[in-house]
Parts: C-alpha cells; structure tokens; sequence
C-alpha cells in the first residue's frame, strides 16, 4: 500500500518543482526581453530547454536504468541544477546567456524524468494517486507565479533572479527526503526497446508528442510577451498563468475519475482538440479578457490530461528496465524535438508572420496531432504486448 509519508515527500517534491518554475518560465523572456535581445535571439535561448531535452533525459533515464539509482541521481542533478543556475543571471551578453543555460539544462533535463518514474514506481498498481501528488505541483506553480507578479510590477524585472534562486534551493533541499527507491521485477520475456518502440502505433503516439510540443513552443515563449504587447500588466499575466494551472489542478484531483470513464486514447484525442481551439483564441483573441480566460481553462486538458495520459501510456508501454527510458523517451521526442522546432520557429514566425499566423501554425500542429492519434489508434492500442 502506498502510505502518507510516500505521499508527502513526494508531493513536496513537485511542489517545490514547479514554483521554481512559476517564478522562471512565465517571465524570463520579459527578463531577456528587458535586456534588448530579439524575438529571434529570445526564441534561440528559450530553445536551449527543449534542445538538451532531446538527448538529456535519455542518458539520464540510461543511468538511472542501468545503475537502479533514481533517487541518487535526482539528489545530484538537483543539487548541480541549484550551483548552475546562478550562472543565468551573470550574464548580460548573448553568448554568454547561451553557454550558462546549455550547461543548466544539460543537467536539469533529467530531473522530472527521473522523478516521474520513480513516482509512478511507488505507486505501483495505484497510478490513479498520481494526480493527487503531481497537483501540488500545480499549487506551487500557481502560488509563486501571482506572487512574482506583484514582486516584478513592484520591484522591476531584476528581482527574478534572487525568487527564482530562493525556490531552486528548496527543491535541491527537497529530493534528499524523497523516499527510498523500489525495488521492480523485470520480465524475462521483456521486449527491447527498439522492438517497441518499431511498432507503428508506438511510433504514431510519440509523433502526436512531437506535434502536442511543437504546438506548445510559441505558447511557452511569446505567451507573456504576446500579454504584455497587448496592454495586459504583468500582475494580470501571473493571473492568467496562474488560471490555467488552477484549471489544471482541478482536473488532478478528477484524474482518478477520468482514468475509470475513458480511455488513454480518448483522453488523447481531446487533449489534441482542445489545443487547437485554444491557440487560434489565443490568437485571435488577446484584446478579449474573457477569451483568454476562457483559453487558460483549457490548459486543464492541453497539459493536464495530455500529460497525465501521455506519462501513463509510457508507463504500461515500456516495463521493467525500460521503464525510466520510457520516460525520457516521451520527455526527448516530445518537450525536446518537439519543444525545441516549436520554440526555435516561434521566434522567426513572430518577426517574420507575427502573433496571431503564429499561433494559428500552433493550432494547425495540434490538429495534426488529432488527426494522426485518431487514425493510428482507431484499431490498435498501444499498450497491448506484441
């Protein structure tokens, strides 16, 4: 049975995880704004994430296989994470920008996957728990973004660096109570991954992945910018943020619920739907509050439930010695490949199309994915063995 102390460590985990998050990824493109780069200079370095994210994890997830150490590895990449970070905020030039957060993200790629398998690890049969403990991500993350708001209107943009190094350390402080690692059996039948991953169905979910994050680049970099062009303060901007993850949070705590009622692949499906809706609004509507309200509300299903379904695919997929691979599989084709030809294009569409053909590209991305999830997965799922 899965027990409170379980429950808490690990909740506080992804807790701290994510403010730190709240307080970095919703303005650091107003902080390099602020310093005079380009829309395309902006999109370079916000690229770096997804960048490393694309073979990163996968050497984490290779480690963490091979040495059966996962919580070793998060104590220590963590911790680097923590002494790298500061590097960010030295810098003034681009290239010195650039060289700070390729060091960074080469070691804070393999953060979340590791902590993702060694969560759904825990749980063991009881995965619809998961919910319950990644939602006080959600909390940390909304919490700290409002907050930061006010800090950033109140302060100016300079004081991002000391917040967001405040919640960095209370994170690396936080994986050493996470709880021991758990011993898993692996099969000796078990497929390579290579085998599973040449499975057709296999290789059409992970290229709905690629389209979801590909969809989500210029979201996650022009998102405030795009507020902020419009007239929107950044306390409204921390608001909006902060809506979406509400909404997401709420959707956490029905997880267990939807997982009963649904398929994964009908989670999927409206998932991709609600994408492409969501970023035509943002594009066509930013001069309406309602809209982006409206638009922010469904980050519950874009991130929430496409997560949710997206983790608990690879984690029926790919078993025993497989398992952490599989998810850095999903976390490098999706957030990395993806994540970094979304976020790399974002930036010349937005000077060369501007904001709203970019958004619109967003949109056609996600219903690609649509239409390319419902296609493969009509007669086949891919969690059954082969």
């Amino acid at each position: 049975m899965f027990r409170t102390a379980q429950y808490f460590r690990l909740s506080s985990f992804y807790f701290w995880y994510f403010a730190f998050i709240g307080a970095f990824a919703p303005y650091f493109a107003l902080y390099l704004q602020s310093l005079g780069f380009s829309a395309s200079q902006i999109g370079v370095l916000l690229a770096v994430n997804p960048v490393t994210r694309i073979f990163g994890p996968t050497l984490w997830g290779w480690l963490s296989d091979h040495l059966g150490a996962h919580g070793k590895l998060i104590r220590w990449t963590t911790m680097a994470t923590a002494l790298l970070f500061a590097a960010v905020f030295v810098g003034r030039t681009f290239g010195g920008i650039f060289l700070a957060l390729v060091m960074l993200n080469v070691v804070w790629c393999g953060v979340l996957p590791l902590a993702e398998s060694a969560t759904l690890n825990q749980l063991g049969r009881e995965i619809g728990r998961y919910g319950q403990i990644r939602l006080w991500g959600s909390v940390g993350f909304v919490l700290v973004v409002i907050v930061t708001g006010y800090v950033l209107d109140a302060w100016g943009i300079a004081a991002l660096a000391p917040a967001a190094m405040v919640l960095i350390g209370c994170m690396a402080l936080s994986a050493f109570f996470l709880p021991p690692d758990r011993e898993t059996s692996h099969r000796a039948d078990q497929d390579s991954l290579l085998r599973i991953v040449r499975r057709p169905e296999i290789l059409a979910l992970l290229a709905s992945f690629f389209l979801m994050q590909v969809a989500h680049g210029p979201f996650n970099a022009f998102f405030s910018i795009h507020l902020a062009d419009a007239g929107y303060s950044k306390k409204a901007i921390g608001w909006l943020w902060s809506l979406g993850v509400i909404a997401e949070i709420v959707l956490f705590l029905r997880l267990p619920d939807l997982l009963r009622r649904f398929s994964l692949s009908q989670i999927l499906r409206w998932s991709f739907g609600c994408a492409f809706v969501r970023f035509l609004i943002v594009a066509w509507g930013v001069e309406s509050v309602s809209l982006m309200v409206f638009a922010q509300l469904l980050h519950a299903f874009t991130f929430g439930a496409f997560h949710a379904a997206g983790v608990a695919f690879m984690h029926q997929i790919f078993r025993g010695r497989n398992q952490t691979r599989g998810q850095a599989l999903y976390t490098s084709v999706g957030y990395g490949l993806g994540g970094t030809l979304g976020t790399l294009l974002s930036g010349y569409a937005w000077e060369g199309w501007g904001a709203q053909w970019t958004f619109s590209a967003a949109a056609f991305a996600a219903l690609l994915a649509l239409m390319l999830v419902s296609r493969s997965l009509a007669t086949s799922s891919p969690d059954t063995p082969h």
